[in-house]
């Protein structure tokens, strides 16, 4: 699959933004690219929510142990994520070729742990376009709208439909983060309250993250 140049130009930033390579910068190129062709770009960041979900879900289980108090529980909420993102992800290669859905059913949908793996760490690499957004940076098709706007537009018109649009995906990221943050601290509710360095450790983790869309709403409100 062809894959556009400014799609290229973001996995580069990404990888920058992340500090890492991407396990996967081929396969998360096209994911962009379909959810472009086919305007899916709702189902794109819900996959992205449910990849960062994940990620953080596996680090928390693999902290605490398959011993700890709560951990069936979180488990079971980890299952109950990863068959969403499955649904997500299988929905988005259902719009485009036979070919690019094979290959990627043959990678991430076997019933080999292997194939788990491989899904996780591309999960991983969602997860950091995730952050990317919560930083609030423009995806790639929020750059192409902004753009078209520009060159079409009347002045007047420009500047209220950019500010519309930014107010609207300014909020849609302060909720899903909102979303990721309540999420997160009631699968820790789960378990025990902290009484260990683990525990404390979590805690803040949870803390912070909730200061954090605290500042993202506070400074919406300020624009």
């Amino acid at each position: 699959m062809k894959v556009r140049p400014d799609i290229a130009e973001f996995i580069a930033s990404i990888e920058v933004f992340g500090g890492r390579k991407l396990y996967y910068p081929s396969e998360i190129s096209e994911l962009l690219q379909i959810a472009f062709e086919s305007e899916s770009t709702n189902e794109f960041e819900d996959l992205i929510f449910q990849a960062k979900f994940l990620t953080r879900t596996q680090e928390v289980m693999k902290k605490i142990g398959y011993e700890a108090e709560g951990f069936d529980k979180l488990s079971a909420e980890f299952q109950s994520g990863l068959t969403r993102a499955r649904d997500l992800l299988k929905l988005l290669l259902g719009r485009t070729s036979a070919d690019v859905t094979r290959k990627y059913s043959e990678m991430f949908f076997t019933l080999e742990i292997e194939g788990l793996s491989r899904l996780m760490k591309l999960y991983s690499d969602l997860s950091w376009i995730k952050n990317w957004q919560i930083d609030g940076k423009p995806l790639p098709y929020e750059r192409k709208l902004l753009k078209t706007i520009l060159d079409h537009e009347p002045v007047n018109q420009q500047i209220n439909e950019k500010q519309k649009s930014s107010s609207t995906k300014s909020l849609m990221r302060i909720q899903r983060s909102a979303m990721l943050g309540l999420i997160l601290f009631v699968l820790f509710l789960l378990i025990d309250p902290p009484v260990t360095i683990l525990g404390w450790i979590i805690s803040l983790w949870i803390a912070v993250l909730l200061v954090y869309i605290v500042f993202q709403m506070l400074s919406y409100h300020k624009e």
